[in-house]
């Protein structure tokens, strides 16, 4: 066989060009026309919710400050020391707290520890974190009748499991907003 020669194909193909699915393009219709071009473009929904630079901020609801001053506090490993944005927020929390207004909200300041180490060492631990709370809640202005600590060690994890991130969660100190109730004056005979 003369190697110029082709050989037959083994096996037969066909292949499908777009041509022979679409219609000629004698037979589409022709394209649309273009929309004329706006002077402005028209703002998008995200456009319209993102605020203006020179717009005053939307002051916070009630709720979202509570939230946001409530945050949990994280700690370090086997630390019990406040950063200086913990300590502002803390700052923060302590002004909110002696507003008129809030004189019937009191705060328990829990201290978490994560699942490393023992109980009792995690115990104490706690306490020390929610006492370093409540110390600079007290220097700020706040009285200290007004606060309850607590500690629960590695009794109650945010996070279960044994990563990084779930013990970084754990070492927490919890900040709860508690209601001060107070019964009715009976009128005395």
């Amino acid at each position: 066989m003369d190697p110029a020669e082709r050989e037959a194909p083994i096996y037969g193909s066909s292949v499908v060009v777009s041509e022979d699915i679409d219609p000629p393009a004698a037979l589409s219709p022709p394209p649309a026309a273009e929309p004329p071009l706006q002077e402005e473009p028209a703002q998008t929904e995200l456009q319209a919710e993102l605020p203006e630079e020179d717009a005053e901020p939307v002051p916070l609801t009630r709720e979202e400050l509570i939230g946001q001053l409530t945050q949990p506090v994280y700690f370090a490993l086997d630390d019990a020391s406040l950063s200086a944005a913990q300590a502002e927020q803390l700052d923060q929390l302590a002004e909110f707290l002696i507003a008129a207004e809030n004189s019937q909200l009191n705060l328990r300041i829990e201290g978490h520890c994560d699942d490393r180490g023992t109980r009792e060492y995690n115990f104490a631990l706690g306490a020390r974190r929610a006492a370093v709370i409540a110390k600079q809640l007290t220097e700020a202005g706040l009285p200290k009748d007004r606060l309850k600590t607590i500690s629960y060690g590695k009794e109650r994890l945010a996070y279960s499991g044994v990563s990084e991130f779930a013990r970084a969660r754990n070492r927490r100190g919890e900040l709860m907003l508690k209601p001060v109730f107070k019964a009715p004056e009976t009128p005395k005979n």
